[in-house]
């Protein structure tokens, strides 16, 4: 009789072990498939550059404003981009995309987005994930 117990066990382990196996790689497949890419797909991210400079020309920043991410936001209070946006005219004509290149930021990668205007000025701008949501993370001329 023992030896029959033991082997119950045993068999009951080889299924706990099995189970266990099967929910890890389950999970692990789940997190692959869902998870966002470091860097956004060409067109979303020149979308989000496109509507964030097409906010500033049509003479809303503060749509511009809520489509930045906390950390531009921190580094440039809000006063003081609605400032600086209406100084620089040319933010107000339509810009054209440019190119797209890969760049690197307090080492993280970034995807920066050139924008040039019909008298030559350009705007670079970096995107940043933040909740899961491509946004503009800084704003060079």
């Amino acid at each position: 009789m023992p030896f029959r117990s033991s082997a119950k066990r045993r068999g009951q382990a080889k299924t706990a072990v099995l189970v266990v196996t099967l929910l890890v790689t389950t999970a692990i497949a789940i997190w692959l498939w869902t998870r966002t890419g470091s860097q956004p797909a060409f067109e979303a991210g020149r979308s989000v550059g496109e509507e964030f400079l097409r906010a500033l020309q049509h003479g809303h920043p503060d749509q511009a404003w809520e489509s930045t991410t906390a950390e531009f936001k921190s580094a440039q209070g809000k006063e003081a981009f609605m400032r600086d946006v209406n100084s620089v005219k040319f933010l107000q004509q339509p810009l054209d995309f440019v190119s797209v290149q890969s760049v690197t930021v307090a080492e993280q990668p970034r995807t920066e987005y050139l924008f040039r205007g019909k008298t030559g000025e350009t705007v670079r701008i970096l995107l940043g994930q933040e909740d899961g949501e491509w946004k503009v993370d800084r704003c060079l001329r």
